[in-house]
């Protein structure tokens, strides 16, 4: 039995039934008025359906008088924090493009994204840290015309910079529901995601395509009296979209944490209720590694929503902490999800990411071989197909466009999925060599575009790890430009850190007197990826020979 819209449905708010652009989601779902939308882990603070509404009506009317339009992009530059969920609802109440920022990007990164996308204005939390990027990345994006602060605004910007005070704004006078007319094929979001080569591409999405990835969540046993934890970060779509906007449609409570803790996790959840959490598979990782079963506090989670769990660890992490593992898969490109949930199924598939949701609607899936050929039972690259489910394309990146699609308009997702007879699909593998660390998809080609940049170093070539924790580890192969004066790894390391956001510095080095090639003089990485999977050891180790990396790089 698929999980249809007909079906899922049935748990949202009636007010929104049928209402697919995220503003109309916001406005209306305000009638539930003092009702708890949003609960701040670390203060306790709750946030009302209608307070949340309120604030963002008066946000998105002084951007209105800033002189903002629709269609405008504003880059969100916030940590997880109530701010950032409000800043995402007075975008939608605009029409205005949010493009949310990795906070532990460089100002490289930043800069290159608010180039990209041709980003007016940025929404940044004061802090020394964020302050001096913000700065930087001014000097480099004639674009950014405008600075918004949430706290103390500094005076240290170029001339050319309007700044703003976001507290200012969530206080002003004009509460009045902004009269912008949003349509559903109206781009809500651009997200950039790492790709096979080159620099991030941002993804679009309208917003009848994140209204139905928020829906998409009903496929978990929840309803209006659930309560969501979630700690991943709001600048990606799991917590974005399935936390936040989903809880919205739902009518349910969304309770925020700062960060993922060990020491923490089960204390926020028990103190706020959660009824069902939201995990990726290295914090599941890390949590079975740290709680023996005796450990586990008594708790109120029912079940956890999670992407990529290895098949050894479900079982005995719905044992140990008393959950059911709900599996489900999705990416930037293809937001609406998968589910491992069947009502008709007596017990989930252990391993399998599910079956896509809302089939119904006209969303198309198929899997093919290397000759572009159906496969109906086998592994194969896994194609999505359908107006309302997949993105549009790349903001700015014909290329990028012209290879993700073909001539059918089949958007190729560059993942290998196994299906079996029962239409259950298995993540095998990823044909885009990108790699993926702790749930932050890496493109290997940036990788090596900073290492190489180094003096020391000719050539190189950047290979996923498997790592029980993290999912994948980074190592980069290194051909020196002059082998006989050898090269210091921890010089490498602070390298990439000065240029790199910390996920995508490598962990493991090793020098190589030089790679095996193509006749086209390529790498072979597929061959250098097999060969690392015969060995017990990766080579020069970051975490064991340089510990304190981190710390070094501030």
């Amino acid at each position: 039995m698929q999980q249809s819209y007909e079906r899922i449905g049935l748990k949202f708010l009636q007010q929104v039934k049928d209402e697919w652009t995220v503003k109309g989601i916001v406005e209306k779902s305000a009638v539930l008025g003092d009702e708890p939308f949003l609960i701040y882990a670390r203060t306790g603070e709750t946030y009302s359906y209608g307070e949340t509404d309120n604030v963002a009506n008066r946000i998105c009317n002084s951007l209105i008088r800033m002189g903002l339009n629709k269609g405008d992009r504003v880059g969100i530059y916030l940590t997880n924090r109530p701010e950032y969920v409000l800043t995402l609802f007075t975008l939608a109440k605009g029409g205005l493009i949010e493009v949310p920022v990795n906070t532990n990007f460089k100002t490289a990164e930043i800069t290159y994204m608010v180039n990209k996308a041709e980003i007016s204005t940025l929404i940044v939390e004061s802090t020394s840290e964020f302050n001096e990027i913000v700065s930087k990345v001014a000097d480099g994006a004639p674009c950014l015309k405008n600075v918004i602060f949430l706290g103390e605004v500094p005076d240290s910007l170029q001339n050319r910079i309007k700044v703003y005070s976001l507290d200012e704004m969530m206080n002003s006078e004009n509460a009045s529901t902004p009269e912008v007319r949003v349509k559903d094929s109206d781009i809500f979001s651009i997200i950039f995601t790492s790709g096979t080569t080159g620099l991030p591409k941002g993804a679009i999405s309208s917003n009848k395509s994140i209204v139905l990835a928020a829906l998409s969540i009903g496929a978990v046993p929840i309803n209006k009296a659930s309560r969501n934890y979630t700690c991943l970060p709001l600048f990606h779509t799991n917590a974005q979209v399935y936390s936040a906007i989903g809880m919205r449609c739902l009518g349910a409570s969304l309770v925020l944490s700062e960060k993922f803790s060990p020491k923490n996790f089960w204390k926020e959840i028990i103190e706020h209720q959660a009824t069902f959490f939201n995990s990726i598979g290295g914090m599941m990782q890390i949590l079975d590694s740290v709680y023996s079963e005796e450990d586990v506090p008594d708790h109120p989670a029912k079940a956890v929503f999670v992407g990529g769990t290895p098949a050894a660890l479900w079982e005995r992490f719905e044992q140990k902490f008393r959950v059911d593992v709900y599996e489900g898969y999705a990416m930037s490109e293809a937001p609406v999800l998968f589910m491992n949930n069947d009502p008709g199924q007596k017990q989930d598939k252990v391993g399998s990411f599910g079956k896509p949701i809302f089939a119904d609607l006209g969303r198309h899936i198929k899997v093919v071989d290397d000759q572009g050929r159906d496969i109906r039972v086998g592994i194969g690259e896994l194609l999505q197909k359908g107006g309302d489910f997949v993105t549009e394309g790349y903001w700015n990146a014909p290329e990028a466009n012209q290879e993700a699609f073909d001539a059918d308009g089949w958007f190729h997702s560059g993942d290998v999925v196994r299906v079996d007879e029962d239409g259950y699909f298995y993540f095998v593998d990823r044909n885009k060599f990108m790699i993926r660390v702790g749930g932050e998809n890496v493109s290997a080609f940036e990788v090596e575009d900073v290492v190489n940049s180094h003096a020391a170093v000719a050539q190189s070539a950047a290979i996923p790890v498997s790592d029980p924790f993290k999912g994948e580890e980074i190592k980069v192969l290194v051909k020196l430009v002059d082998p006989g004066k050898g090269l210091d790894f921890k010089d490498i390391v602070l390298h990439c850190a000065d240029r790199l956001a910390y996920f995508k510095v490598p962990r493991y080095l090793e020098v190589v007197d030089d790679f095996p090639k193509t006749a086209t003089e390529r790498i072979q990485k597929i061959q250098l990826k097999e060969l690392e999977r015969t060995r017990e050891s990766h080579g020069w180790d970051r975490n064991k020979e340089y510990s304190d990396w981190r710390d070094r790089c501030r």
